[in-house]
C-alpha cells in the first residue's frame, strides 16, 4: 500500500510493500521506523486528522486507512529534541558531511550528535560539525561516549577535546583539538599529546558556515549549516589529516601522507605520468613499490602510450608466449631495444654524422627519482630526446635527423 507520510511541514510518499489491509497500525509503524531513521529518537502516534491518533491494535481497514491516505505522524513529546530529525528514507541520507547539498538533510551521526550534545549557541553547533568531522576521520574521543561533547566545554566560548584513534591502540598516542570563540572567529589548534607539539592551526569565521534562524521563526526541522563541503576540505586538510599522519608516526606505521601509504589504484594512476627512465628508478627504491610497479596493465598502458600500434602488433606476433596473457613489461623492453637500433643506425648511416666533425656534449636529463647511491658523472644518455647533427662550415644550420613513422618520441622528462 502506498500513503503519504506528513510530519510538520515535511511530506513524504511511501509504498509499503508488506503492509495490507488485515496488517495492524502497529505494524504500520514498525515500517516506519524501519524506513525513516528519524523515527528511532522519539515515541509517537499515527493520526488521519492531525489530532485524534489511531489505535495500534486496529487493523488498516478497521481504522479508516485506504490506499493514498494522508498519515500524519504525532510526536508525543512536543518539546522534544528529536523533533528536528528530518523525514528522509536511509537511502537518501548523506554519509559524510562532504555530500550534505541542502540544509534538509544531514548524516545520521550530525543528528546523533545534536541529540545527545543540545548545542545552545552557534559556537555550540559550529563545534558539533568539527567534531563529527573527527569522528569521520576514523578518531575517537578519549570518553565512553563519543557523541556526547559537553564534558568537553570548559567554558562558553572554550572546548578542549580528546581523541585517540582506531589505527593507534597506544596508550601514549593521544591528540587534543584546542577551540577557543573570539567575537565572531573560531581558532583551531591541533596538539599531540605524546610529544606536547603543536600540529595544524585553522582560523573559521562561524557566519561563513552558520546561518542562525532570525527570533521569531521556526528552526524545528532544519539545521544552521551552510557550505559543509568546503569546510570538510578545509578542516581535514589542515587538521584531521595532519593529526592523523603525526599519530601514525608515533606508532611507528606506515602514514598515508607518504607515496608508499598511498593506495596502489593510486601509485599506478601516477606511474602513467611519469617517464620511463623516472618509473625504473622508483622501483629501485622500495620493495613495495616495485612489486606494485610491476602490474601488467601499468605496462600495456605505457606501451600504448610510448609506441605505435603498428610496432606493438609487429612485435607481439613474433614473441613465443606461453600463457595466454602479454607480458606487457617484457614487451615494452623488446620495443625499447629494436628503437634504440634503429636510432644508432639511422644516426650512423646519415650522411652528416661523423665523429671528427664536432664532438657532441650529452644532452642533460632530469630524473625524478634520483638513486644517490649511483652518483657520478653523467654518461651519455642512451635514448637522447632529439638527436642532432653536427654543425659542418658553411650557412647550413643544425637540424633534427627525422625519425621513422612507426615510432613515436619516448618521454623520458
Amino acid at each position: 500500500m502506498k500513503f503519504r507520510i506528513k510530519c510538520h511541514d515535511q511530506t513524504q510518499s511511501t509504498v509499503f510493500d508488506g503492509i495490507k489491509e488485515d496488517s495492524s497500525v502497529n505494524d504500520l509503524k514498525k515500517q516506519l521506523t524501519k524506513q525513516f531513521s528519524s523515527l528511532n529518537n522519539f515515541q509517537f502516534h499515527l493520526s488521519l486528522n492531525g489530532k485524534g491518533a489511531l489505535d495500534d491494535e486496529q487493523t488498516i481497514s478497521q481504522s479508516g486507512l485506504v490506499n493514498g491516505d494522508t498519515i500524519y505522524i504525532l510526536n508525543d513529546n512536543p518539546d522534544d529534541h528529536a523533533i528536528i530529525l528530518p523525514l528522509v528514507p536511509w537511502t537518501d541520507q548523506p554519509l559524510t558531511l562532504d555530500e550534505v547539498r541542502d540544509s534538509h538533510t544531514y548524516p545520521v551521526l550530525v543528528y546523533r550528535l545534536i541529540e545527545d550534545s543540545q548545542p545552545e549557541t552557534d559556537f555550540d553547533y559550529l563545534i558539533i560539525v568539527l567534531h563529527a568531522l573527527m569522528l569521520e576521520c576514523g578518531f575517537q574521543m578519549d570518553t565512553e561516549n563519543n557523541y556526547n561533547i559537553k564534558s568537553a566545554r570548559k567554558s562558553s566560548t572554550f572546548y578542549v577535546i580528546r581523541y585517540r584513534h582506531k589505527l593507534c591502540d597506544e596508550e601514549r598516542t593521544r591528540c587534543s583539538l584546542a577551540l577557543m570563540k573570539t567575537d565572531t572567529l573560531v581558532t583551531i589548534d591541533g596538539v599531540v599529546n605524546a610529544i606536547s607539539q603543536a600540529c595544524g592551526k585553522l582560523s573559521l569565521n562561524i557566519g561563513d558556515y552558520l546561518q542562525m534562524h532570525k527570533a521569531g521563526t521556526s528552526s524545528t526541522t532544519t539545521l544552521p549549516y551552510r557550505e559543509l563541503r568546503t569546510l570538510s576540505r578545509i578542516f581535514k586538510d589542515n587538521i584531521a589529516n595532519r593529526l592523523l599522519c603525526k599519530l601514525l608516526e608515533q606508532s611507528r606505521q606506515c602514514s598515508t601522507a607518504t607515496l608508499v601509504g598511498l593506495p596502489n589504484e593510486i601509485k599506478l594512476r601516477l606511474a602513467k605520468y611519469l617517464p620511463i627512465k623516472s618509473i625504473c628508478m622508483l622501483q629501485l627504491t622500495c620493495r613495495d613499490i616495485h612489486h606494485t610497479l610491476n602490474d601488467n596493465l601499468l605496462w600495456h598502458d605505457l606501451c600504448v602510450r610510448d609506441f605505435d600500434k603498428a610496432a606493438i602488433t609487429a612485435t607481439s606476433n613474433t614473441i613465443e608466449n606461453c600463457s595466454n596473457e602479454k607480458n606487457w613489461h617484457k614487451l615494452y623492453g623488446i620495443i625499447y631495444a629494436q628503437k634504440q637500433a634503429s636510432l644508432r643506425y639511422q644516426t650512423k648511416s646519415s650522411p652528416y654524422f661523423h665523429t671528427a666533425f664536432l664532438s657532441i656534449a650529452p644532452p642533460t636529463h632530469r630524473v625524478l627519482f634520483p638513486d644517490p647511491s649511483n652518483a657520478g658523472p653523467a654518461g651519455f644518455h642512451p635514448f637522447p630526446p632529439a638527436i642532432y647533427r653536427p654543425i659542418p662550415s658553411g650557412i647550413f644550420p643544425a637540424t633534427m635527423i627525422p625519425l621513422p613513422p612507426c615510432f613515436h618520441h619516448v618521454w623520458l622528462g
